[in-house]
């Protein structure tokens, strides 16, 4: 446990910082052992409203695998949840689920009555962020690490959890050399978040306990500090979300989404004195592009129904803006509707140990439709264009 005198303008608050780790049971017990001798006139968490009511209802909101689907983020779905699987691990290995001290120290405000704040930044904007700021190779550096991270290389027990509360510098320091986005994005901008809530709570009350990660403390410290002095942290900075620019690749897909309806209008327009032709090249186009994609649905052992819908929405959607996406969000969708995604997807995905396991498992098999009907599109896009282009030639 951290103390920090503050002075915010108004007045003096004693703020005490219980630096915790998420998974231990010492850290439970020392929760409700400061908060009962110290009676604060406030318990701020490190939480947000969404994991906050899914702790204090016991409930997991699983992630919205159609929301996923429509908007294509599939990294920051998977780094979610391997993130969010590795500590359930870890917490399970010690008999102790992930948050239980956050949830003792709100359990102790409603004995006390006194008002608990949460003070960390939406996840989804922290996730969000961070892929933003991460380069394509730093996404693909820490999923393959992540993967592919066995069980027993963590060899965490109770000397680490202690060592991690005690020196959690050393901790932070070596993720600041592995990967110095995710400090800034995981660490030092949510201390930076989570010091400004509570130099704002604190006005107007003599003392505050904070349940924060260990991880976390010295930098709340640090940041604190400078707003006494006169520092501002401006949270609309922190809670933005840039709108990604036009890249390269984004204007390139454009470019040969354009490309392909003006090859296919062309052939279209070339053949309307000629039934026979337009009847080839409508029927290829139809069959090329909906076959393929329906057999890609069927290669990733998707429902007959899907590749049904894939078969009748290819030939449409590979007409559109970046038209080799929308066929597999419709198909993804749609196998989504008749597959059930339950926890034990979810972790199975990350902890596979065979492609059969993969296979098996509804949330893979739902993605590697999404996959293969948009190659299988693609490719029947390619051929179709290579053909149209031979004749009209």
């Amino acid at each position: 446990m951290k103390y920090i005198k503050v002075f915010n303008g108004v007045n003096e608050c004693d703020i005490y910082l219980i630096g915790t780790a998420h998974v231990s049971k010492d850290s439970v017990e020392e929760v409700e052992k400061i908060i009962s001798s110290t009676s604060p006139e406030g318990i701020a968490v490190e939480l947000d409203d969404r994991r906050f009511f899914s702790l204090i209802t016991n409930e997991n909101k699983k992630i919205s695998l159609k929301k996923v689907l429509e908007e294509g983020d599939f990294i920051k779905f998977f780094i979610y949840l391997i993130l969010a699987n590795s500590q359930k691990r870890i917490g399970e290995s010690f008999g102790i689920k992930p948050g239980s001290e956050m949830k003792k120290a709100i359990e102790i405000a409603g004995r006390y009555g006194v008002p608990v704040y949460l003070i960390d930044r939406d996840i989804n904007i922290t996730l969000s962020r961070l892929i933003d700021k991460m380069s394509f190779k730093e996404k693909m550096k820490i999923l393959w690490e992540l993967l592919n991270s066995e069980d027993e290389d963590l060899e965490v027990n109770d000397d680490l959890l202690k060592e991690m509360v005690e020196h959690p510098e050393k901790f932070t320091k070596l993720l600041k050399e592995i990967s110095p986005t995710i400090y800034e994005v995981m660490v030092d901008e949510r201390d930076k978040f989570m010091a400004k809530r509570l130099f704002e709570l604190s006005k107007g009350k003599n003392s505050l306990v904070a349940v924060v990660g260990a991880g976390h403390v010295e930098g709340i410290i640090r940041y604190l500090k400078k707003l006494e002095s006169g520092d501002d942290i401006d949270l609309m900075e922190l809670i933005k979300v840039r709108r990604k620019k036009k890249s390269l690749t984004k204007v390139l897909a454009y470019a040969i989404s354009f490309l392909i309806i003006a090859i296919f209008l062309y052939a279209v327009y070339y053949a309307l004195n000629n039934p026979e032709l337009l009847e080839m090249i409508t029927f290829q186009w139809v069959l090329f592009t909906g076959g393929l994609s329906a057999l890609g649905v069927l290669l990733a052992r998707g429902k007959l129904i899907t590749a049904l819908v894939a078969f009748l929405s290819a030939p449409i959607t590979t007409l559109v803006p970046l038209p080799l996406a929308a066929v597999g969000t419709i198909a993804g969708l749609v196998e989504l509707k008749y597959r059930e995604i339950t926890d034990k997807d979810l972790t199975g995905i990350i902890n596979a140990e065979s492609i059969k396991e993969l296979l098996n498992n509804n949330l893979f098999r739902i993605l590697l439709v999404a996959t293969l009907s948009n190659i299988g599109a693609s490719i029947g896009v390619f051929y179709c264009l290579g053909k149209f282009i031979g004749f009209l030639g």
